[in-house]
């Protein structure tokens, strides 16, 4: 047996004893050893889609089986690392976005960043009706049958959603969720919806019903959701628009049980100018809604030139020319997941600039990992909150509160800059104190390694999943091509990104990899502990 064979077998098993055993498998891998061979990888990331399955495929935890919608997450123990109070029965469509956003790559069977096996996510079986079993094709794989019974209750809950409350013009407000269907949260989400959560999820959809129709034998199925899609063309500037070219940030609505029209619409909630993850509301409306003329639709662009800024990040190695952030948190790169931004030179060089700043922040300051809003750390038996200000000052708008919390999804860009490095900032996080419980990885950690946040949310673990698998933006690429609509995305934003980054410097500046690890000072879950450290680890992490 030669070398190579050997190290496929001993990887594989790997994969079968970490993937179904052991949810503290972070420390059998090497960082070193991910960023060098690409079995050691493919084996991890096979590790990381088998157990945050769990999180994504058991009802009640974050999902509804029941209506195929997301829950926004729940929380955990402190000491085991099983679910425990609460749920978080609510959701809203920027987690749908995440969620259809995985289904689509598990539908097209490949990740840009290797040969990974996508539907070990669906593993948790979902049982079906015998009503379901009449219609939806049955094959040898039962993970792919539980991918496909949620993407048919999925769009019956849309739907029904549409049918019941018509007012919101299908899109989604946050909702509460149960097995009936999904309600508006009682309160301010009873009257409003917002764009930039709705702009997230529409990418989810237009990438599922293209691949569904390329797969061929969901006709059907893809169908509804290409409905549903072109009905949300049909209301979106009833609902987001107001004149000259401007799309709200959250749309107050008169009466959610009437049908959409033009007096039943107020914006009360400012306007989606940021050049972030709401531009990709910005994108849908330019892309497919009608407009009287060309200075209308770019219009658009135009009332949202003043937020995109060009500034300079300094490194040892010299200045990166990068996009200043509202926080230069991670989650601002969300259209990067959904959108070709990268198929464009000019936002390219400057979107990886803006991912070497990110590992070189952490790196000069020793920092054991990367920056992005998600819920903040706690005491034992303490409410978590939510802390939206993490990110780089020096490359910001806004006062950045903390960089003592770190959270495994901030890797997600830097992932789809450069998939070894992200992966090593990825791992870095996982291999902290009870960073990995038996639904996969915990929300953040402090880096001091003290404190957890005792909660799973789709934020912070599934914009992880979708990152590792290289996000949808290759196929939405294709289908904006096979759309005849893929030149005029290409040419707005070449347009608008070569207006404010005529000079881009650093080009050359590599982008950094973790140096120093959080501190083993927390106990790992009782109910998903590794036993084998070093020595050394073992006396500061063993129970």
């Amino acid at each position: 047996m030669n070398n190579s064979i050997l190290l496929i077998f001993l990887v594989s098993i790997v994969v079968i004893v970490n993937g179904q055993s052991q949810c503290r498998f972070a420390p059998t891998y090497k960082a070193s050893d991910l960023y060098t061979n690409e079995y050691v990888a493919q084996a991890f990331v096979n590790d990381v889609l088998y157990w945050e399955g769990f999180f994504g495929g058991t009802n009640a935890s974050g999902i509804n089986i029941a209506t195929g919608y997301t829950y926004d997450g729940h929380g955990i123990d402190y000491t085991t690392g099983q679910l425990a109070n609460p749920l978080h029965d609510f959701s809203a469509p920027s987690k749908e976005s995440i969620h259809l956003g995985v289904i689509a790559r598990a539908l097209d069977g490949y990740s840009p960043n290797g040969n990974f096996d996508i539907l070990q996510f669906f593993h948790v079986n979902v049982s079906q009706t015998e009503e379901e079993k009449s219609y939806i094709r049955q094959t040898d794989d039962p993970r792919w049958d539980n991918m496909i019974t949620i993407l048919y209750r999925k769009i019956q809950t849309y739907e029904n959603w549409n049918r019941t409350f018509p007012g919101y013009g299908g899109f989604m407000p946050w909702v509460n969720v149960n097995d009936s269907g999904i309600y508006p949260i009682a309160g301010y989400w009873s009257s409003n919806v917002p764009g930039l959560d709705n702009g997230e999820m529409i990418w989810g959809i237009y990438a599922v019903y293209n691949k569904l129709y390329e797969l061929g034998f969901y006709d059907d199925l893809a169908e509804r959701y290409e409905n549903y899609f072109k009905y949300l063309i049909s209301t979106a500037k009833l609902v987001f628009y107001q004149t000259p070219g401007y799309i709200t940030s959250v749309t107050t609505i008169k009466d959610i049980f009437a049908q959409p029209s033009p007096g039943n619409y107020q914006n009360t909630g400012g306007y989606l100018d940021d050049p972030y993850e709401g531009e990709l509301l910005t994108v849908f409306m330019d892309l497919f809604c009608e407009w009287n003329s060309t200075a209308e639709r770019d219009q658009l662009w135009i009332n949202k030139r003043a937020m995109l800024q060009n500034v300079q990040f300094e490194t040892p190695l010299g200045n990166l020319t990068v996009q200043k952030g509202w926080w230069f948190s991670s989650h601002e790169q969300w259209k990067y997941f959904m959108l070709p931004y990268m198929d464009i030179p000019v936002n390219y060089k400057v979107f990886m600039n803006g991912e070497a700043a990110r590992t070189w922040f952490s790196h000069i300051k020793e920092f054991p990992g990367l920056f992005a809003s998600v819920t903040n750390v706690s005491e034992p038996n303490a409410n978590p909150n939510y802390v939206s200000a993490a990110g780089i000052q020096e490359i910001a708008f806004e006062l950045i509160l903390t960089n003592d919390v770190i959270t495994p999804y901030a890797a997600f860009p830097t992932m789809l800059a450069n998939f070894s490095v992200g992966l090593q900032w990825y791992y870095n996080t996982l291999i902290g104190p009870a960073m990995q419980g038996p639904y996969g990885s915990t929300e953040s950690v402090s880096i001091q390694g003290e404190l957890i946040s005792p909660v799973l949310t789709w934020d912070s673990k599934i914009t992880g999943v979708l990152g590792i698998l290289g996000g949808i933006s290759d196929m939405n690429s294709r289908y904006l091509e096979k759309h005849d609509l893929y030149d005029r995305f290409y040419d707005v934003i070449d347009r608008e990104w070569s207006l404010k980054f005529p000079d881009i410097i650093g080009e050359n500046i590599p982008l950094m990899t973790p140096n120093v690890q959080v501190p083993l000072v927390l106990h790992d879950f009782t109910d998903c502990a590794y036993e084998s450290l070093s020595s050394d680890q073992s006396n500061s992490s063993s129970n």
